[in-house]
């Protein structure tokens, strides 16, 4: 049986008494682990699924929805501070102007994708605070709904 030299920490298991030195592992539970964890920055995450066994890695869930509005013309904005997976960026469908948007740099018509009233455009992000906006108009909206 293979041995696992640090401790397994993946808090989701709720493991007790709390792993503290090698854990002997048989290969199906090997098995199992590789295909039910995936790793992200430097640590192992436990892959989520349904009570029915569907894993939840195609569509998060939806955590919330914001608006942006613009305090004048030309009002580039950065997202709120969110952990999240994906983004849906909406232009609110009673805006006149264009609204741009992109991802980890300030939004400028030469670098952001243009949303016309009513359009979508989806970004997966890490946390809200990388998607960047320029709304043209003053008071217009960007509705953004996000996932985790």
């Amino acid at each position: 049986m293979a041995k696992i030299g640090t401790p397994l920490s993946i808090p989701e298991l709720n493991l007790m008494p709390t792993p503290q030195e090698a854990i002997e592992l048989s290969a199906d539970m090997q098995q199992a682990l590789a295909t039910i964890c995936g790793f992200w920055q430097n640590k192992r995450i436990l892959l989520k699924a349904s009570p029915s066994g569907v894993l939840s890695v195609a569509s998060a869930r939806l955590a919330g929805i914001k608006h942006f509005t613009a305090s004048g013309a030309n009002d580039a904005q950065t997202g709120a501070d969110i952990p999240c997976t994906e983004c849906l960026c909406m232009c609110h469908p009673d805006n006149d102007a264009k609204v741009w948007v992109c991802a980890d740099e300030i939004a400028t018509t030469s670098n952001a994708w243009p949303l016309g009233a009513g359009e979508v455009i989806g970004f997966t992000l890490e946390n809200m605070r990388q998607l960047n906006m320029l709304i043209v108009g003053d008071t217009e909206k960007l509705i953004v709904a996000y996932t985790r």
